[in-house]
């Protein structure tokens, strides 16, 4: 498990979907574009909620380690969503082109 740290807020996700995350803020700055995702989270008393994360150029995204939690949230589809988005923004031409 891991937790996203965006502003004053940390959530806890899995493993794979902190990576997506990250990877997919990486591509969008590199490309100067914005994306809003709803990320599959664990709320403090472990109930599974979704939490939506503006990613933007200017904004910082940290990841750091939790403790694994057994009743973590289903990431798999999120995971291959944000990993198809990744794909495309870095495939497509650059602005202004």
């Amino acid at each position: 498990m891991k937790h996203i740290v965006y502003g004053l807020t940390a959530i806890l996700t899995s493993d794979e979907a902190a990576a997506a995350v990250l990877d997919y803020a990486a591509a969008l700055a590199h490309a100067g574009l914005t994306d809003v995702i709803a990320v599959p989270t664990v709320d403090p008393f472990g109930t599974q909620t979704t939490t939506s994360i503006l990613l933007a150029p200017a904004l910082g995204v940290l990841v750091e380690d939790a403790p694994d939690d057994p009743l973590g949230p289903d990431t798999a589809a999120f995971v291959a969503e944000v990993g198809w988005r990744a794909q495309a923004v870095r495939s497509a031409p650059p602005p202004g082109s």
